[in-house]
């Protein structure tokens, strides 16, 4: 993965693809992981390419520190998607958590994460950066589908990139649907795909999809990502252009990404 790769890491994994590929990247290299799954699927999709596997709930982080604690691990990777939606369901929560919880001072994504970081910390363990061990699926600035953007859809990039940028910093969400360089659809509580597919479904076969970071983005957690399950959902709703940061936004199994784009005449695009 690097020169100065741990040769053991605790994974701690919510949902998506960025995960499973880690997972397969780093057994292959020869690092041994102990992977926290948040569900039973996610652990046991983990589980292949993991020397010890486990699967626990988001919200009982005194069992989570623990169980890293028993496994001697020190050095921690934090990846996938976690429903925001389980902040509302307190009957998930540890003691802990709920204390946790209580004393944050909102309820926003970079404050929530920054906040669990700080209780990783103090329990001993290191965070990793992602972009340090998974740089390869940063993609740099161009065009990656043989469709070229038109001139309108360009217009729509540029309209919509800054006002993504802005949404991000709020901490509203990450991706943003435009078309005729109007927004249509803004990503919050419900995630990149829900998204998406309302996006696409307003802008009636005229969507431009635009996924950015956060300006001072910590790649500790939280980075953007799309995959073959967003290029599905991009088809699906007749998308016309994915519009990506270039180099701050992470693309899984690009080879597929691009593959599935060029067969529906999807443009993506690295800004």
């Amino acid at each position: 993965m690097n020169e100065t790769q741990p040769s053991r890491i605790g994974l701690i994994a919510g949902a998506g693809e960025i995960p499973i590929y880690f997972a397969r990247k780093a057994s292959s290299n020869g690092v041994r992981l102990v992977s926290i799954g948040f569900t039973d699927e996610i652990q046991s999709q983990l589980a292949p390419f993991a020397e010890t596997s486990y699967s626990i709930g988001v919200g009982k982080t005194s069992k989570i520190f623990n169980t890293l604690k028993e496994e001697n691990i020190q050095e921690v990777m934090i990846l996938g998607k976690v429903d925001k939606s389980v902040i509302f369901r307190l009957q998930m929560f540890d003691m802990r958590t709920l204390k946790f919880l209580k004393n944050l001072k909102n309820k926003e994504d970079k404050t929530l994460m920054l906040g669990v970081i700080e209780e990783i910390e103090k329990e001993g363990f290191r965070v990793l950066d992602q972009r340090k061990f998974l740089r390869e699926i940063f993609p740099p600035q161009g065009v990656l589908s043989r469709r070229q953007p038109s001139k309108s859809e360009m217009e729509d990039i540029e309209f919509g990139l800054p006002i993504a940028k802005k949404l991000a910093d709020m901490e509203i969400g990450q991706t943003l649907i435009v078309g005729n360089q109007t927004v249509i659809a803004v990503e919050a509580i419900e995630g990149t795909d829900r998204a998406i597919e309302r996006g696409c479904a307003l802008a009636k076969g005229n969507a431009v999809v635009v996924k950015v970071s956060r300006t001072d983005q910590d790649y500790r957690f939280d980075s953007p990502g799309v995959g073959p399950k967003t290029i599905e959902g991009l088809i699906k709703g007749g998308a016309r252009v994915l519009a990506l940061e270039a180099e701050r936004v992470m693309m899984v199994d690009q080879k597929r990404v691009v593959a599935m784009a060029d067969e529906a005449g999807l443009s993506v695009i690295c800004v």
